[in-house]
């Protein structure tokens, strides 16, 4: 039976059958090997009552009870025990399924993307651009890290390090790269980009501390970091690398990173979305709308704003932390299909709780007079727990 058990998780991890066939073909199981376990106990109660024809067992119900070797009568194992299991068989295929998927990850992380083909030449090199007119920066690097900074100059600053790795001499570095490099005030937007992908550019910018109507930036390779800025909106995107971002302030932001962890402190906006596929997703100010996501990682979200509309916090293997102010109205729902839900509020009400073959759903309310527009809210996550708490008063 083990071995039966095993052979259809098997087919479900290779996709050769679907969820719903797998848990039909289990159940199954489970009734085959309680008719195995009757048959057993039949006939050692035939051996002691010393009878020479073996008899017919007959399969009755589930919840049928049967004589045991002593003569007594004992239940069958209840439904809820096989329940159980299959939770248990569930969650052995979630868990080897991310062993899969973090592996993979683990082989891009180790690959050496800082020097990939062996000795480099570095060398620094510093731009400057009048800042008269700018309203929006848009970075595009294929190859390498940007940092933000805000300054009380009226100029735009580039610092760049450069790391070339198919050039003999510095000369010609920097030649190539000057060649390919775009630094330029384009009618008020301030355009920076590098499309040379066996030439790392790491770039240290400095901008004049203003409200800005854009900020975009994609990176293929390399981290994000920026502090102190105020846009109306924001677009953040980097293929392998982390985004970190403190005392933002904004109306509208986009944040998405394939491998590396989003880090979003003191923010003050009016919608974010923030994903990430394999990494930590930590998101902490006062936002009114907040989208969440990651694949693999845990998910973080605080908002301090009592006006907040909505938070949706979502991941695959990881848990979900939601904290919230405690004097806001509340209409939401948090699910996990094998985790914890940890619904930390005392003063709400729990409309409806739901527990299903590997879905676990709590649905609550709380009304607060004068608040006609509840703070809506939805945590899910598959594996792992549930949490929704208040934030922390002051000392």
């Amino acid at each position: 039976m083990q071995n039966e058990r095993k052979r259809i998780l098997a087919m479900l991890e290779n996709g050769t059958i679907t969820t719903d066939e797998a848990l039909t073909l289990l159940e199954k199981l489970g009734q085959m090997k309680q008719v195995e376990t009757k048959q057993v106990t039949e006939d050692t109660y035939t051996s002691h009552e010393q009878k020479a024809e073996s008899e017919k067992v007959e399969v009755g119900p589930i919840d049928e009870t049967k004589p045991d070797s002593d003569g007594k009568r004992r239940a069958q194992p209840s439904m809820d025990e096989f329940l159980e299991d299959l939770r248990t068989d569930f969650s052995t295929v979630g868990d080897r399924f991310m062993q899969f998927m973090q592996t993979a990850v683990q082989k891009v992380k180790s690959f050496d993307f800082e020097t990939p083909f062996g000795n480099s030449v570095v060398f620094n090199h510093t731009m400057t651009k009048t800042a008269a007119g700018i309203q929006e920066l848009i970075v595009d690097i294929d190859n390498g890290k940007l940092t933000v900074h805000t300054s009380e100059d009226e100029e735009v600053r580039a610092e760049f390090t450069v790391k070339a790795y198919t050039s003999d001499s510095e000369e010609k570095a920097r030649a190539d790269f000057l060649d390919k490099l775009l630094f330029v005030n384009d009618e008020g937007k301030m355009r920076i980009s590098s499309d040379l992908k066996m030439i790392q550019v790491n770039v240290e910018l400095f901008i004049p501390k203003k409200d800005y109507e854009r900020i975009s930036a994609r990176l293929l390779n390399g981290s994000f970091k920026m502090k102190d800025v105020v846009a109306e909106k924001v677009r953040v995107k980097t293929a392998n690398g982390k985004i970190e971002i403190s005392s933002l302030t904004f109306k509208d932001g986009e944040f998405e990173t394939a491998n590396g962890a989003i880090n979003l402190t003191g923010m003050t906006g009016d919608r974010l979305e923030a994903e990430a596929f394999n990494g930590r997703v930590y998101i902490d100010g006062a936002v009114k709308d907040v989208e969440a996501k990651s694949l693999n990682g845990h998910v973080v979200v605080t908002t301090t704003d009592s006006a907040a509309e909505k938070i949706e916090a979502k991941t695959m293997s990881g848990s979900v932390e939601i904290y919230i102010p405690s004097d806001v109205a509340l209409s939401g729902e948090i699910a996990s299909n094998m985790g914890r839900l940890d619904l930390q509020l005392d003063d709400i009400n729990r409309t409806a709780e739901q527990e299903q073959l590997l879905h676990r759903t709590i649905r609550f309310k709380k009304d607060v007079e004068g608040n006609s527009s509840p703070l809506h809210i939805f945590g899910e996550a598959k594996t792992g727990s549930v949490l929704v708490c208040y934030n922390a008063k002051p000392e």
